[in-house]
């Protein structure tokens, strides 16, 4: 009864056997699948912090918009900080009529991102100054001061800089000699018709505008030496007149010889 029964045990010891294998078979599809999800969490991870740390420049409805991404795989969003010089630094920069900007750029840290605007700031400064013109002068000087609130910039660029803000500074030192020209040549009109009048200031008026008429005559000098911004600069008005004398009581007739 014993060997009879043997076949009956294996049988029975095969059937065990496959039973405890099939648990193996899930634990290892079950490990490899948690493995699977964490190299992909870890990849999500990786592109999210990468997404996170990349700057963009977008045109969008005739300004350039500073973005930064999301700590998402994909996605942006505009430029936001607690910062005012930051915000001020990154805020949207008008686009000039006619000027060509490339499609969205991205940049891997905020170096490339500040050398990039930069050189959009001083290639639309330059093109201003050259016109020569009032209204692309002040577009000049808004870009450069923009140009300088950029935290991050190449040496070469911070040499370019000084050299653009050097030529702003000349336009702008033209502009102020034109306004000073005008309030002079305004000062002297009226001293002279003081001057010229039976005020009691009529001899203060004299003396002051015998000071004055030199400076506008330098100044006049200085302006044809400098030339001119915007529209020529007329000559002023009246300048070779000699300054007037003074309102005085005419002088008593000498008395007859017997």
């Amino acid at each position: 009864m014993a060997e009879e029964q043997k076949p009956e045990q294996a049988e029975a010891a095969k059937a065990e056997k496959r039973w405890e294998k099939k648990p193996a078979t899930g634990g290892k599809l079950t490990l490899a699948g948690l493995v699977i999800v964490a190299l992909a969490g870890v990849v999500l991870w990786l592109a999210s912090e990468r997404n996170a740390r990349t700057w963009f420049l977008t045109p969008e409805s005739g300004a350039l918009v500073v973005k930064k991404g999301m700590f998402l795989p994909v996605g942006r969003q505009a430029f936001k900080s607690s910062d005012p010089g930051l915000v001020a630094a990154y805020a949207p920069i008008p686009i000039p009529a006619g000027a060509e900007v490339k499609d969205e750029q991205a940049f891997d840290d905020r170096a490339q991102l500040d050398e990039a605007i930069f050189a959009l700031l001083a290639k639309w400064a330059t093109a201003d100054i050259a016109t020569g013109r009032p209204e692309g002068l002040e577009r000049a000087a808004a870009g450069v001061a923009r140009a300088e609130k950029l935290p991050s910039m190449s040496s070469a660029q911070r040499d370019e800089l000084r050299a653009l803000r050097a030529e702003v500074g000349f336009f702008e030192a033209k502009q102020l000699l034109d306004k000073a020209a005008e309030s002079l040549r305004a000062a002297r009109e009226k001293l002279r018709t003081t001057a010229d009048s039976s005020s009691p200031r009529a001899a203060d008026a004299f003396l002051l505008l015998r000071q004055v008429e030199p400076m506008v005559e330098d100044l006049y000098r200085a302006q044809r030496t400098a030339g001119s911004v915007g529209t020529p600069t007329k000559p002023p008005e009246g300048a070779a007149q000699a300054a007037p004398t003074p309102a005085t009581s005419p002088a008593p007739a000498p008395s007859a010889t017997p």
